[in-house]
């Protein structure tokens, strides 16, 4: 791996700085323990304050690098935080993206219609590898792919403590580019865990059935603390032979000292898919809803695995330092089915993959009165296997080719509160001025299968992204309205997938289609953000402004290709704008009523449609609905009893970037329900989604003649038993 000289002047330059400010940090332990030596009585007077003060230390040891990533309140104009409470009220299993698909701007699918599987979102209408997703800081997204796909991780949220959507170009973060935005999701704390645990059952429509153990010990006496989740889970799903059965489990330990935390922290996941990845035909959908274009024969078999080794330091009062190493792999073969043998039945091909991912982080925090820090570095070494037989001879390889990738990044993250801003001896409020910088560097390499006739190549790319804001706040505690905006630029580097136009292997046959992987361009955003928000006693608002103007955006086309992935291409010009409103209303203290409304235009400027042989002007990017909202509703009927609901409405999209008006995924509206009960340790909820039985879809493609849908299902149930001990 290759570091050049900028990244260890970065890594000396902070070493140095935590040198020093552990330094200071003795030095005012030393006049501590000197003030309070002047008496015993003292010493016993503070023992309360300083078990206060431990525990707060304790809490804080472990989100150093969370905070790290994630926008703050006065430094964000658009993000959106879901609480381990609020995912309490609906949570039944999901996939992370049907579990997140009210949060504002976000649109979600599975391929198999039901609750688990292949799940899919997008945000502001781009799809998820432009969505950095991080889990405690550490990068989730594949670097070959820039993906992650959820079912190799059934029931991660399970095991978070909140989950922040920051929309846009939003805070430098950890891993691939934030360029839609980014989903960072916090585990369960170790030191906020209630000790003790829970036993989750739930079963419903299309033989879905789930179990989920989890179990805490809180802080012990000694300061070691423990955590393990382990969840099984088993569905038909709604397409014909789209079922999936799925094992995971997360689990987390450490000791927690006075200034010193170290934890370690792993993931695993297993899941068994039959597979949906095609959409169906509007006339088979017609005759059959559950109809699915894939056989019985085709299907998948992968697991991921995580690690994570913690070490956390309070240097000073104002300082702590993180790092943190980790290794991330992943396996497994999946199926295609490429014809019709003679003698009956499918020509099956086998792909294979197969990814080993290692990678270390460090992040300092400074908070210094009004002035606040965050710095951070990455540096990560990946390599993945693809291989391809053909069944039944799967120990013999068409193909055998391997991908490297390599990053090094750092960022710098400044804040400075200005408290008492006057204006002719005018007390204006309050005004947080912020500044990001991310430097990042990406190297892929490619291995050839051997005899291809091909040789080795290999591209690298460097980024600059740089962004800041600010925001203001009335005047004292009763001033409800806050204001703020940003400007952020970023940029990211294509996919695998990308520099291969979706071939998996290249060969003396496509090499000429692909080569040189200078090809296709980096792709650039520069977004401008603002927004503001009114709190209060018993409303909440807020609206955003967004505009992001792309250059070489990579835009899927509309096509897939052999193995299911989405095709893109560079296109020149686009941009995306709109508004964002979100409100809460606490219309009684047993009633909450709120909701999110996107209103966005989306153009692609120039588009050269090659399956056409045509350049079009000024068309709307596929799958990107012009009006998209949510709104929910809860009330506490009783002590007991808690009633909720919801709908959700998502507009008319296009399937391909044609603008046309034949050729759209129907607008569709939605309403879901569900019903709590509480009594003592044990809860039962019931959620009936599509309550009303609309016939809807949620995304699809088309040939330039037919159109094909993933279908929403039809009503379905789940029943929910938690048991608390």
């Amino acid at each position: 791996m290759r570091i050049t000289t900028k990244y260890c002047a970065g890594a000396l330059f902070l070493a140095l700085l935590v040198t020093r400010l552990e330094a200071q940090g003795r030095g005012e332990r030393r006049e501590g323990r000197g003030e309070t030596g002047e008496g015993r009585g003292g010493a016993r007077d503070s023992a309360t304050t300083k078990a206060d003060s431990t525990r707060s230390r304790r809490d804080s040891l472990e989100t150093v690098v969370v905070r790290a990533v994630r926008a703050t309140s006065a430094a964000a104009p658009s993000q959106h935080l879901v609480t381990r409470e609020s995912l309490a009220e609906s949570y039944a299993g999901q996939d992370a993206p049907l579990a997140l698909m009210r949060t504002p701007s976000i649109t979600a699918y599975s391929d198999a219609g039901g609750y688990s599987g292949y799940s899919y979102l997008r945000l502001r209408g781009i799809d998820q590898t432009r969505l950095n997703i991080t889990f405690d800081g550490v990068p989730l997204n594949d670097p070959e792919d820039q993906v992650l796909y959820f079912s190799n991780v059934p029931d991660l949220l399970s095991s978070a403590q909140s989950v922040q959507l920051q929309r846009g170009v939003g805070a430098s973060t950890f891993g691939t580019a934030a360029y839609a935005g980014s989903l960072n999701i916090e585990s369960v704390g170790l030191a906020t865990a209630r000790r003790g645990g829970t036993v989750a059952l739930t079963a419903g429509s299309f033989g879905t059935a789930r179990m989920n153990v989890e179990a805490a010990t809180g802080v012990l006496p000694d300061g070691w603390a423990g955590y393990a989740r382990v969840t099984k889970q088993h569905t038909d799903g709604y397409r014909r032979h789209s079922g999936n059965d799925s094992q995971s489990a997360f689990v987390s330990g450490g000791w927690f000292g006075d200034r010193t935390s170290v934890k370690l922290s792993g993931l695993a996941g297993v899941s068994g898919t039959r597979e949906a990845y095609l959409a169906t035909l509007e006339s088979d959908l017609a005759a059959d809803r559950r109809s699915n274009p894939l056989t019985d024969a085709e299907g998948d078999r992968f697991h991921q695995e995580m690690a994570n080794l913690q070490f956390t330091r309070v240097l000073s009062p104002a300082a702590t330092f993180t790092v943190s190493a980790y290794r991330n792999s992943a396996a497994g073969a999946f199926d295609v089915n490429v014809g019709f043998a003679p003698l009956g039945g499918a020509l099956l091909d086998n792909f294979f993959l197969a990814h080993v991912w290692y990678g270390a982080i460090a992040a300092f925090s400074l908070r210094e009165g009004a002035f606040s820090a965050d710095i951070g570095a990455h540096i990560s070494d990946y390599h993945r296997e693809h291989a391809m037989s053909e069944r039944p001879a799967l120990s013999r390889r068409v193909y055998d080719n391997t991908g490297f990738k390599q990053e090094q990044s750092g960022f710098a993250k400044v804040g400075y509160d200005l408290s008492n801003v006057h204006l002719s001896n005018v007390h204006l409020g309050s005004v947080h001025l912020s500044a990001d910088l991310q430097l990042r560097r990406a190297a892929f390499r490619y291995e050839p299968t051997k005899g291809s006739g091909v040789e080795s190549a290999s591209v690298d790319w460097t980024f600059f992204n740089p962004r800041v804001g600010a925001s203001w706040r009335g005047r004292g505690a009763a001033c409800a309205l806050s204001l703020s905006a940003s400007y952020g630029a970023s940029s990211r580097e294509p996919s695998r997938s990308d520099l291969f136009a979706g071939a998996d292997d290249v060969n003396a046959d496509n090499a000429a289609s692909i080569l040189p992987l200078t090809r296709v361009k980096p792709e650039e955003v520069r977004d401008l953000e603002v927004g503001a928000a009114w709190n209060g006693p018993q409303v909440d608002l807020g609206v955003n402004l967004f505009h992001m103007q792309f250059r070489n955006e990579i835009a899927p086309i509309g096509a897939l290709s052999l193995t299911g992935s989405p095709l893109r291409r560079n296109v020149p010009s686009s941009h995306r704008s709109g508004v964002e409103l979100d409100a809460a209303w606490r219309a009684a203290p047993a009633l909450t009523l709120g909701g999110n409304l996107t209103l966005m235009d989306a153009t692609i400027d120039i588009y050269d449609d090659q399956a056409a042989g045509i350049t079009r002007h000024n068309v709307d990017p596929l799958l990107t609905p012009r009006v998209l909202g949510n709104a929910t509703g809860t009330w506490r009927v009783s002590e007991a009893f808690t009633a909720s609901g919801g709908s959700r409405y998502v507009g008319r999209s296009f399937l391909g970037n044609d603008s046309d008006v034949k050729l759209t995924l129907p607008a569709a509206w939605l309403a879901d329900a569900a019903l709590a009960w509480h009594g003592g340790a044990v809860t039962l909820r019931l959620q009936v989604d599509n309550a009303l039985d609309a016939n809807a879809f949620a995304g699809g493609y088309h040939d330039g003649q037919s159109r094909y849908f993933y279908p929403v299902a039809t009503r379905s149930y789940l029943l929910t038993s938690t048991f608390t001990f």
